[in-house]
């Protein structure tokens, strides 16, 4: 070979550009995410230097190939929150929404039609033994339907909130994993090792993504910090911190002009968060503090028809009214709220926080608007596991409460103004008061139903148990309150508590009948050869103390048939007392009133939602729509996420599609060939030398 041979095949080895190098993980260097350049970026379309032994890309595009990984690696941890969030509701919202719509697919025959049905038709034979029997299946079906789908939410949402300590759990242990990778990257081993990491520290990201919305940062050390999307840190390079599912809660936050040094508790459960701001201070116990409440935090108050924000009261012994099911009571001997004074409640397992100056609610909360509390948990499985538990399930509960309410109060309303040819001698109420001697529509009297009792009169008639003539009651079967204060004929529920109604009622029968209060319910009791029977109530106080109803409970979740009219048909009241004091058998009456309630509207409210007033059987086809359109709403999400993520990860593919090992392997190539061309050019020297040294 011409030594003129020799010299440009070295030269050309040497300055040979690394086409063939497939870029990876650490031989281009991509700022400081640990990211790697993708391959159609690498060679000339990168800028390679052609000079000898140079083999990076040039500052441009060096620049424009990090900020491109980067956006896939940040839209890629962003989507994996999304995705989960729903992809954890998927399922659950399914199983829900087949749970309503079974019962909506009945269509006429439906379970609530049927039990408004079956009255109408012992309306038009009161003594049919199979009427009567007809109209206690179809409500026993009823009743147990509305309380299975009940008792599914409560055991979907303990399921829910189960699922979320779980993942918070694992939360925590890939939290301290990536505090472990960031120490190790702080020091690695070698280039190998180091490539090694950012592969572990990547998937530890995106298992931390899977769990809850995060961003990432990652400081000039290689370590990575990791926040939530709402700004709570997770990782902070060298710590972690860790999320747990803290118990009910209340936290007070005073002004300070408060001089407020008691206490304030609740009772009651509800999916809710609530805020109470005290809008009147003054001393507990004066009768002078108000506050307003807020559902989603403090974005709006509980208002009336009008508008008008409502304002609870603090009663002289620390009772307030209820509060989305919640009794708040405040203890103080001394000092004073003052306005502005607030008390967050969070009567449920919450997301907490925990860092070293404190915690933070973390809690996902969505607004009335839809719109998720971004100083929150707003993605992820655990956003999606709370979201459902609170927000859907949590919603769907209130409304089946509400439909089953409406349904008990109504029908019990009017059953309690009926009669049947059973004579009665002893009724026990089945809704028991917390204090007798407080006003019964009171919080503080405890009496569940206390919202259904209005200013009105009641009826109670004693019969001769042998002729069934009525007894000459003082003023025919009216109780009369005249007795006791504020010594007016009329029931008032806002002033008259349990033991004045037992006082009246007293005064009323006379020697015909005795009411008493057993264990804080209403007892009344026939004298002996007398029998009881039930008129007109205006007021709804028998209704709501439970007593000669149909429906035993308050919500769905223990309605039930009342049990003296469930082990005998014939005590249904079909009909009434009529204008002799004795129950016709051919009366229907109050059956016909019940059936009627089919086709009747009734208001009903939802937080944040507007009333509707609407039949009951509507209200549940309205509550069967919800559900599925929450259902479909998630599987849309899902996959719209899922699709967006199966992109980008065809994008990572692209970029993370070399393998390191194999990089290095050309690497050594071209260092051996690189070596090779100087040993060419070398040998080519020395025979330059040689030649030239040859005397002439």
């Amino acid at each position: 070979m011409a030594i003129t041979s020799l010299l440009n095949l070295g030269g050309n080895s040497v300055y040979t550009p690394p086409k063939e190098l497939n870029t990876t993980d650490s031989n281009i260097p991509v700022r400081n995410s640990g990211t790697v350049v993708p391959p159609d970026q690498s060679g000339k379309t990168s800028g390679i230097y052609y000079l000898p032994g140079l083999m990076n890309i040039s500052t441009t595009g060096n620049e424009v190939v990090s900020r491109f990984v980067e956006q896939v690696e940040q839209q890629t941890v962003a989507r994996t929150s999304d995705f989960a969030r729903w992809d954890s509701q998927r399922d659950m919202l399914l199983t829900v929404d087949s749970m309503f719509a079974t019962e909506d697919a009945l269509g006429s025959q439906d379970n609530i039609s049927r039990f408004f049905d079956n009255w109408k038709t012992l309306s038009q034979n009161p003594q049919d033994e199979a009427a009567r029997q007809e109209v206690l299946a179809s409500a026993d079906s009823m009743s147990q339907m509305l309380r299975e789908q009940r008792n599914m939410l409560d055991s979907t949402s303990k399921a829910l909130s189960e699922a979320t300590h779980e993942s918070l759990v694992e939360l925590n242990d890939k939290l301290q994993a990536l505090v472990d990778v960031n120490a190790r990257l702080a020091a690695p081993e070698g280039v190998g090792a180091r490539s090694d990491l950012i592969h572990e520290r990547n998937a530890i990201v995106h298992a931390i993504s899977e769990k809850l919305d995060i961003e990432t940062s990652v400081n000039t050390r290689e370590q990575m910090q990791v926040s939530t999307r709402s700004g709570f840190t997770l990782v902070d390079s060298t710590s972690a911190y860790t999320l747990q599912l803290s118990e009910p809660s209340l936290t007070p936050r005073l002004t300070p002009a408060s001089t407020f040094d008691g206490t304030v508790s609740f009772s009651g459960n509800s999916s809710r968060e609530v805020i109470l701001e005290v809008t009147q201070g003054g001393a507990v116990g004066t009768g002078e503090v108000r506050f307003r409440a807020s559902l989603d935090g403090k974005r709006s108050w509980l208002s009336d028809a009008e508008g008008n924000d409502i304002q609870f009261a603090v009663a002289s012994n620390g009772t307030a009214p209820s509060v989305q099911n919640l009794d708040v009571r405040f203890n103080s001997n001394s000092g004073m709220l003052a306005s502005g004074d607030t008390f967050s409640i969070i009567p449920k397992q919450h997301v907490t926080g925990f860092t070293p100056h404190g915690r933070v609610n973390l809690t996902p909360q969505s607004f009335f608007d839809g719109s998720d509390n971004e100083l929150r948990i707003t993605g992820g499985q655990i956003a999606g596991l709370m979201q459902l538990r609170d927000n859907k399930l949590g919603n769907y509960t209130e409304k089946l409460d509400g439909l089953a309410s409406t349904i008990i109060t109504e029908v019990n309303k009017l059953h309690a103004q009926g009669a049947s040819v059973v004579p009665q001698t002893e009724i026990s109420a089945t809704n028991a008061v917390v204090n007798p001697d407080a006003p019964l529509s009171s919080n503080g009297s405890g009496l569940a139903t206390g919202d259904t009792v209005s200013t009105g009169k009641m009826t109670l008639f004693a019969s001769n148990a042998e002729t069934g003539k009525p007894a000459p009651t003082t003023a025919y079967g009216i109780v009369d309150f005249s007795g006791v204060a504020p010594y007016v004929r009329d029931f008032n529920p806002a002033v008259h508590s349990l033991n004045n109604v037992r006082d009246a009622i007293n005064s009323s029968l006379g020697q015909f009948g005795t009411a008493s209060i057993e264990n804080n319910a209403l007892q009344i009791t026939a004298a002996e050869d007398h029998t009881l029977s039930f008129g007109e109530d205006s007021s709804g106080l028998f209704s709501a103390l439970g007593m000669n109803t149909f429906f035993a409970g308050t919500s769905a979740n223990d309605m039930n048939v009342h049990e003296r009219v469930s082990e005998n048909a014939v005590a249904i009241n079909a009909g009434v007392v009529n204008n002799a004091g004795s129950v016709a058998t051919e009366s229907g009456d109050t059956a016909k009133s019940i059936a009627a309630l089919k086709d009747t509207s009734f208001s009903f409210n939802t937080p944040g939602e507007a009333t509707k007033t609407v039949s009951v059987r509507d209200y549940y086809s309205t509550l069967s729509a919800q559900a599925k359109d929450d259902a479909t709403k998630a599987l849309y999400k899902t996959q719209f996420n899922e699709a967006l993520l199966l992109d980008l990860s065809r994008q990572n593919a692209t970029i993370h599609g070399n393998n390191f090992d194999a990089d290095i392997s050309e690497m050594t190539k071209f260092q051996h060939s690189y070596k090779a061309a100087a040993k060419l050019i070398t040998s080519a020297e020395d025979m330059m030398q040689v030649i030239a040294g040859m005397p002439n």
